[in-house]
């Protein structure tokens, strides 16, 4: 099933469940009809504003989606999240995402081209090639030929 369709069985059900109708919610009827018969993608703004309409969490949409689409229950699905958002922030994903909203999107960009060229540079010094140094940092050759 595409993720469209169980969206779209969701936004239905929420719907049928809280006795929300169309014009209670965000989009034109055009659209809503679109996307309650899984015609239409979403975008995330208007995700986040229809969760809003449903008095739910856009999160919740998407683990009743997933559910849908995986065959799976909504606690399973919330169970392997969880595990994901523990994984993430042991590897330092907090504190990387709190730097990245902080720098925002183009000077995010810079410092990673900073990091990356820093680490094309040391492997340089350290005497490796550039076919090698694209292996170890698993960049392409081409990006590690505009850094050498």
């Amino acid at each position: 099933m595409l993720p469209r369709h169980a969206l779209a069985a969701v936004i239905r059900a929420l719907r049928a469940i809280k006795g929300v109708s169309q014009a209670e919610l965000p989009a034109d009827r055009k659209h809503l009809y679109k996307l309650e018969a899984g015609l239409s993608n979403i975008s995330l703004d208007m995700l986040v504003q229809l969760a809003q309409s449903l008095d739910v969490a856009p999160a919740t949409l998407v683990v009743l989606l997933q559910a849908i689409d995986q065959s799976s229950t909504p606690d399973s699905i919330i169970d392997r999240v969880r595990s994901e958002l523990v994984d993430f922030d042991r590897l330092g994903g907090t504190a990387e995402l709190g730097r990245q909203v902080e720098l925002g999107g183009e000077q995010s960009r810079n410092a990673a081209i900073e990091d990356r060229t820093a680490a094309i540079q040391a492997c340089k010094a350290k005497g490796l090639t550039q076919r090698q140094t694209a292996a170890e940092l698993a960049l392409s050759k081409s990006t590690v030929a505009r850094a050498w």
